[in-house]
């Protein structure tokens, strides 16, 4: 076989290759490197799928590491009822469950309504800062209540006219009453107060109150002009659309507090926006067994075992991969995480090709 034979004329004609131009004192490894790994923004297709975007492999991660209290607490950062979307909602987090395509999916619906009974006879409405605002909630659904509970945490002051209904009056005949009872004790001790028989018009109220929340019939003299936010052509009323997805309609009514705490504190409004999502493709499923899905957890032990079937898809839980993995010592096991010591990281992407959950990734070094 004839070779043909490689002719080299000048230094252009030599392919690339990584070698180091410079010193070695500030990167051990050299310059060459051209990617490190991080742990990137990423998130789960489940909280992605969500209305109320509850970080859902967080709170699991808190769960499978034996602290159900502290999982029930990051639910009620996105959620303030799980007790009864657990009971109500869809589950569309569910439905976008990456372990749908390995096996079945996660009772997420499940984890949330056992995390929300378990805590809800010591639930507190944390006020982080008082304010000499009122705001009349003039009703008593689902949606309406969210505002209420999210308006009340950001520290307004926060009238509730019940017009002789019981709260949470939408759901009353799906959701047995202890629980309920107990929803609107959490209110009570807020110091939200209830006003029960008194239905007052829109125009009353503005005499006394800054803001007004309500249904859009019981303010048929306004228009809504920007319905994501329920702004009206009057300043002072808001509309909260309801849904016939539970989470949905508590999602609109937490976007009304969100956006009237913005407009009082005089900070323009933005809606959050989760991270790309990670795809079942970047899943590593050679770490994972196929197992059969709890689907009714009735004890801490049926929902650790519920949880520890979850990919936490987008999040760390510490699995330790990168670190056993790196062929130089070049990540650091730091408070139960991990760090990357780019010194000795000579960006090779074993770390980023072994984590199973899609949480790391490579970025061009600058």
């Amino acid at each position: 076989m004839d070779v043909k034979p490689i002719k080299v004329n000048s230094i252009n004609d030599l392919p690339e290759a990584p070698v180091s131009q410079g010193i070695t004192l500030v990167r051990k490894t050299g310059s060459w490197k051209n990617v490190r790994p991080v742990v990137g923004e990423r998130s789960a297709p489940c909280e992605n799928a969500c209305p109320l975007k509850i970080r859902i492999p967080k709170f699991i991660d808190y769960l499978t590491k034996k602290e159900p209290e502290k999982a029930a607490l990051e639910i009620l950062k996105w959620n303030p009822f799980p007790s009864i979307t657990g009971r109500l909602c869809p589950a569309k987090c569910e439905t976008g469950c990456n372990r749908n395509k390995y096996d079945e999916k996660i009772s997420i619906r499940e984890l949330e309504r056992f995390l929300g009974d378990l805590v809800l006879e010591k639930k507190k409405i944390e006020v982080k800062s008082q304010k000499k605002t009122k705001v009349a909630i003039l009703g008593t659904s689902t949606s309406l209540m969210g505002t209420a509970y999210r308006l009340r945490e950001n520290g307004f002051e926060v009238t509730i006219f019940a017009k002789g209904q019981s709260l949470f009056s939408d759901v009353k005949e799906s959701i047995p009453g202890e629980i309920l009872q107990k929803e609107e004790q959490a209110f009570i001790n807020a110091k939200i107060e209830l006003i029960a028989d008194k239905a007052p018009s829109i125009s009353e109220l503005k005499a006394s109150f800054n803001y007004i929340v309500t249904y859009a019939e019981d303010a048929p003299e306004v228009n809504v002009v920007d319905p994501k936010v329920g702004k009206t052509d009057d300043e002072k009323v808001f509309i909260v659309a309801e849904d016939q997805d539970i989470s949905r309609s508590i999602k609109n009514g937490l976007t009304v507090a969100n956006f009237i705490t913005s407009l009082d504190e005089g900070k323009e409004f933005q809606e959050e926006k989760l991270p790309r999502v990670v795809s079942f493709k970047e899943i590593i499923t050679d770490y994972f067994n196929h197992e059969a899905a709890v689907k009714e957890i009735k004890t801490i032990e049926d929902a650790i075992k519920e949880g520890l079937r979850c990919f936490s898809c987008g999040t760390c839980n510490s699995c330790g991969n990168c670190y056993v993995f790196c062929p130089d010592n070049a990540v650091k096991w730091i408070d139960n995480f991990p760090f990357f010591d780019y010194d000795y990281c000579k960006g090779c992407g074993v770390c980023v090709n072994e984590c199973p959950r899609g949480v790391l990734e490579l970025i061009p070094e600058k």
